[in-house]
């Protein structure tokens, strides 16, 4: 058999399999990873995350700068812990949301504001303005 055909062939096998490497591995892999996850935590108590959340320079000035605010947990997929917080200030509500995965900790942050009574938000920021967002009250109006 000539050695171009061998080659043919060989692809051909590699892209057929393509399918049942992802059914058979990345699946499990992703039901596992989200089976450990939601483990891991149930065994941890929202005030031990709130605890770790605080640690974070961006929440922490959130929670200096606005002592009376809420705070909402949730799970996203896959092992995010997510830990929404809000403050209500001069007709404003301020947002702050925080995910963090308990796999291997990375950390992702939004934030914004909305009118009080519309929870539109007017202002939408990510990752890296976030702390300039909470020193500079850069919250806008309609």
């Amino acid at each position: 058999m000539r050695t171009r055909y061998k080659i043919i062939i060989i692809s051909a096998i590699i892209v057929a399999s393509i399918p049942g490497i992802v059914i058979f591995g990345a699946v499990p892999l992703m039901i596992v990873t989200n089976a450990y996850s939601g483990f891991i935590m149930s065994l941890i108590s929202n005030e031990t995350f709130e605890e770790d959340f605080a640690r974070i320079p961006e929440v922490k000035l959130f929670i200096e700068k606005y002592p009376n605010y809420t705070t909402n947990h949730s799970a996203d997929f896959l092992g995010w812990k997510v830990i929404y917080y809000e403050a209500i200030e001069n007709e404003k509500i301020l947002h702050l949301y925080v995910k963090k995965s308990v796999l291997h900790q990375g950390v992702k942050i939004s934030a914004g504001c909305s009118n009080l009574g519309t929870y539109n938000y007017a202002y939408n920021i990510l990752d890296e303005q976030v702390m300039d967002y909470i020193k500079n009250d850069k919250c806008v109006g309609k």
